[in-house]
């Protein structure tokens, strides 16, 4: 099944995202250059992207990525931490466990 979300944080020299999902359910994750249907596209904060979705365990894995939309969403990351009370994003575990050298 294909579903589209945002890509709300990105590593360009690791190939990692995370994706808010359509569903608003569980975050997408995308691990590696062999998640992206082509890993060389462009690829910013703000896109909105289709893509197979997979549960591993609690994780949703996202493969087979393409973008559909170019800055879709471009302040979705921002308004996402305005509207919760949660730490600032770089503390949240999820990224801590993404964070790269970007």
């Amino acid at each position: 099944m294909t579903m589209h979300g945002v890509v709300i944080w990105y590593s360009r020299q690791e190939f990692r995202a995370i994706i808010w999902c359509e569903d608003s359910k569980e975050l997408g994750i995308a691990s590696g250059p062999t998640a992206w249907r082509n890993p060389m596209v462009s690829v910013a904060i703000g896109d909105m992207v289709a893509f197979r979705a997979e549960m591993r365990g609690s994780d949703r894995l996202c493969r087979d990525i393409q973008v559909v939309e170019g800055q879709a969403a471009p302040t979705l990351p921002a308004a996402m931490r305005a509207k919760t009370k949660t730490p600032p994003v770089s503390r949240i575990p999820l990224l801590h466990l993404c964070s790269s050298r970007d």
